[in-house]
């Protein structure tokens, strides 16, 4: 695995830990039951992808890094400000929204700047753009 798999893979890796804490963070405040199931599901896949990529960069001996404290608290405050004066469904969906389409950008920059990549890590990092679309798909129902 070269410099730019390992890069790649990193990218991977931060932004299922970013989803993970976003979709955690505003997961007591969803009071919709479908909303509640499409984010468990948007979880589960950040976790599973977060798991992949962990043991991919491991087993090519490189340590995965997660975010910063600093940007987590960032995180954690900028939705608990979000979500201070309204937090109703469509408002939790469109803020969802907005965070895995600011994933999709970065992680599509990361394949652009990852010219060297393996053509299977590529892959993987593409079906994990198809499946964070397909979550905003479902997400966009619960925009009123």
């Amino acid at each position: 695995m070269n410099h730019d798999d390992k890069e790649l893979l990193g990218g991977i890796y931060k932004l299922c830990e970013t989803g993970m804490e976003a979709t955690k963070t505003v997961m007591p405040k969803v009071t919709n039951n479908a909303l509640k199931s499409e984010l468990g599901e948007q979880y589960n896949d950040y976790s599973k992808a977060k798991s992949e990529a962990e043991q991919a960069l491991v087993d090519a001996g490189a340590m995965p890094q997660g975010n910063n404290m600093f940007s987590k608290a960032v995180m954690w405050g900028s939705i608990q400000m979000n979500t201070l004066a309204e937090s109703s469904s469509d408002h939790i969906a469109e803020i969802m929204i907005n965070g895995t389409t600011m994933g999709i950008v970065d992680l599509t920059k990361h394949i652009g700047a990852c010219k060297n990549a393996d053509d299977s890590t590529v892959k993987y990092a593409k079906d994990f753009i198809k499946n964070e679309e397909r979550h905003i798909d479902n997400l966009k129902a619960f925009l009123c």
